[in-house]
């Protein structure tokens, strides 16, 4: 996949394109629904199928109070926008001049003078330019008028509701992966390095790895069902995220007990996906107490893999 920054190009560059917009947070099944359509329209046209997204996300410029954080990391959004058979993912840094554009002039200036789209794929909600003044109906016209078509994909719905990024985050800062897994059509997952830790874990029968993330969103305090991906292989894993109570420890944590694993794993990568959540983190009164509850923890998760094998629910 090709990935340009919007300022960066000359005009006509790309040709004509299929084009959608969004900011892809999660590229969740709406948005991927939204991407098999911009992949299929292209085909047939034999245009290439392209992107424009922000960064940073509009909502930490206009709204940094939020304090959004995102669900992967940009480098995350690329890989899986290349997966998802896009061929141009374009770039434009958002600020707060952006947001004061009218619709109408960033239309005329990037879509049509810049990109020469010949057909822009919208998600049901969509909407864009200063206060938001561009919809999908304003868009239509225009298409119309300017000699771009438009199509609007329907909404993904699912329990009720539209799947959305904000959906998405909510669950997974409460600690729901299992549901978050069904929207976002995988399991969530954070990204890191294994650090040396006080060695604990070893001491009571349970080696874990720790890890320095560099996640902006981690799943609410608690213990996990997930799939670690370390060296190139799949292995379930028990996982802590928070501060380790009974030991009086205050900085969070990411801790995984892999299965069946043995090695060395400081300075490796590793990779976490989320998949059922055990339990609130607590204070155990005593050791023994902790010990009988990873016992437990572990024996939950290993029939995760029973029926599936690590790497099947990566697929």
């Amino acid at each position: 996949m090709k990935h340009v920054q919007l300022e960066n190009l000359q005009t006509g560059e790309l040709g004509r394109t299929v084009l959608t917009i969004g900011n892809f947070d999660g590229v969740h099944r709406g948005h991927q629904q939204i991407l098999r359509r911009v992949r299929a329209v292209a085909d047939e046209k034999k245009l290439p199928a392209a992107v424009i997204t922000f960064e940073p996300h509009p909502l930490k410029v206009l709204n940094p109070e939020k304090g959004v954080r995102m669900i992967f990391p940009y480098a995350e959004r690329e890989r899986r926008l290349a997966d998802s058979g896009i061929d141009v993912m374009i770039t434009e840094q958002f600020t707060v001049e952006l947001s004061q554009t009218p619709a109408e002039k960033w239309v005329v200036e990037a879509l049509v003078d810049l990109l020469r789209v010949d057909t822009l794929i919208m998600g049901y909600d969509f909407s864009f330019g200063r206060g938001a003044d561009g919809d999908a109906q304003q868009l239509i016209q225009l298409g119309r008028r300017f000699g771009f078509a438009t199509e609007q994909v329907p909404a993904l719905v699912v329990d009720g509701r539209p799947i959305s990024s904000s959906r998405i985050r909510r669950l997974i800062e409460a600690g729901e992966v299992s549901i978050a897994l069904n929207l976002l059509g995988r399991p969530f997952h954070v990204r890191g390095t294994v650090i040396h830790g006080d060695g604990r874990g070893g001491q009571i029968g349970f080696p874990t790895a720790n890890l320095d993330v560099e996640a902006d969103l981690l799943p609410h305090v608690g213990v996990y069902g997930a799939v670690a991906v370390v060296g190139g292989k799949a292995y379930g894993a028990a996982v802590n995220v928070g501060n380790n109570p009974t030991f009086d420890l205050t900085d969070l944590r990411v801790e995984a007990h892999l299965l069946d694993f043995s090695g060395e794993l400081h300075g490796q990568p590793m990779d976490l996906h989320f998949l059922r959540r055990w339990r609130d983190e607590r204070k155990f009164a005593s050791v023994e107490q902790l010990v009988s509850a990873m016992n437990r923890d572990i024996d939950k998760t290993k029939q995760l893999f029973v029926d599936q094998k690590p790497e099947e629910w990566l697929s």
